[in-house]
């Protein structure tokens, strides 16, 4: 009989346990879930975003073109990053002589009146990565105009993650600013049976049914809260 009311009490112990570590890990998924994502730019103008691993089907929330594009290889990616970046570039006034690339003949009969200099504002198309603004200063219309830029951009990325908070981090090096950042890092969460684990064991302690002290040996289940 008193056998019985020990196993009795060794199974309620063992569910007791089980439910505990159940109700922790529910409310460590719940405490993960209360933290939004969080982005600010630090002391070095380094633009900065703490986000979540989540499943590629969040992506679909956040940024559907970019998801709609890629969801044939959902199972393939584990990390995806997009963002705009703009930067400002402003010679000032420029008054050193332009190089002649050709010539014409002018008149050479002086003027009676004056001439006035305007200044000319050509304004290029906007596109999604390139617009500008030129200015001209003459005496006269200019008949054409042509502008050759070339943009060098640096960006150091990084992506720190730990337990499945991400830290991202995009440095331009001074240089603009980062805008409409959309990232993704695949949610590598363990399911409840990742986290069991099953092996030997050997525990010194009260044999509750014998009642006596010993050494056991067995099998232990262990469960990762981690």
């Amino acid at each position: 009989m008193f056998k019985e009311k020990c196993i009795y009490v060794v199974i309620i112990l063992f569910l007791m346990v089980c439910g505990l570590v159940w109700f922790a890990y529910d409310c460590k998924e719940k405490t993960n879930n209360l933290v939004e994502e969080v982005e600010y730019y630090d002391s070095l103008h380094r633009y900065n975003k703490i986000y979540y691993s989540k499943a590629f089907s969040a992506l679909k929330k956040e940024n559907k073109q970019l998801y709609d594009s890629l969801k044939q290889y959902k199972d393939k990616i584990d990390f995806i990053l997009e963002f705009t970046h703009e930067s400002s570039h402003n010679t000032g006034v420029v008054t050193t002589k332009p190089v002649i690339k050709d010539s014409v003949v002018h008149d050479t009969v002086p003027l009676i009146v004056p001439q006035i200099a305007r200044t000319y504002e050509y304004k290029g198309e906007q596109t999604d990565t390139f617009q500008y603004k030129l200015n001209v200063n003459s005496y006269t219309e200019p008949l054409w105009y042509s502008l050759d830029v070339k943009v060098k951009n640096k960006f150091t990325i990084v992506n720190k993650e730990v337990d499945g908070t991400n830290h991202l981090i995009i440095d331009p090096h001074g240089n603009g600013t980062v805008d409409d950042v959309t990232v993704f890092h695949k949610d590598k969460k363990k399911t409840v049976w990742d986290r069991i684990s099953v092996g030997p064991s050997v525990t010194a302690g009260y044999d509750v049914i014998n009642k006596q002290w010993g050494i056991m040996t067995g099998v232990s289940v262990t469960f990762n809260l981690k």
